[in-house]
């Protein structure tokens, strides 16, 4: 926690592009809230759709990290994490979507209850896109940047220190905590204020700030003199 308050922690995030490129993905859905008409539903099923795009990109990381930093043979060890993540991950993301499709009011929100697997996670992926249209520009928008950011992270050379399979194994769960955090937090100004807006931007905030201190907590350790951090 000390780290957050001292300003060569911050200035790394301001001097990462790819923080500056997060906030600009992230304030995609402020033009969704008061162009598009979104409330705090399709903002919620757009942010559970995003751990299942981070999920997807996380996959690379695991293995694009195992083949620079173990190498050889140890690089198995490596795919091995990302096989076992990618069904963990994903049965996590598939029980998730369970829960949100149950509780939010959506046309096809019985899909997905047969036996979990992509298949499940693409239909309800399918459902969000055919009820808000919008979200599948949004959604380009976050993968192209989660892409954007593995590729950066993990170009070859340089003095950059790589992240270990194992940290990026972990490290989607994090923001799925912080969401469902964002969701009482929305909740609860909901009904403090009774503003259904106020609730929406509260999430959104929430979500903003935690893509900063992502970035630069990932740069903390391993942004050097001279590397892109």
């Amino acid at each position: 926690m000390i780290h957050y308050l001292r300003p060569s922690f911050w200035q790394a995030a301001i001097k990462d592009p790819l923080t500056w490129l997060a906030i600009a993905v992230d304030f995609v859905p402020v033009i969704l809230v008061f162009f598009f008409g979104w409330g705090a539903a399709p903002l919620v099923l757009l942010y559970w759709a995003e751990n299942v795009i981070i999920g997807v990109v996380t996959f690379l990381r695991i293995i694009a990290s195992s083949v620079l930093t173990l190498g050889g043979i140890g690089s198995v060890f490596g795919f091995f994490l990302a096989a076992f993540f990618s069904v963990h991950y994903g049965m996590f993301c598939f029980g998730h979507g369970i829960f949100l499709f149950s509780f939010i009011n959506l046309p096809g929100a019985d899909i997905g209850m047969g036996p979990p697997g992509p298949d499940a996670i693409i239909e309800m992926l399918s459902a969000i896109v055919t009820a808000y249209p919008a979200a599948l520009y949004a959604m380009g928008l976050i993968f192209v940047f989660q892409l954007i950011a593995a590729v950066m992270d993990y170009w070859p050379g340089g003095k950059r220190v790589y992240a270990s399979p194992q940290e990026e194994m972990f490290s989607p769960y994090g923001r799925i905590i912080v969401l469902h955090i964002g969701v009482f937090a929305g909740a609860f100004a909901l009904l403090a204020i009774g503003d259904p807006a106020i609730g929406v931007l509260a999430l959104i905030l929430l979500r903003m700030a935690f893509s900063v201190l992502g970035r630069a907590w990932r740069d903390r350790d391993r942004g050097v003199e001279g590397s892109r951090a």
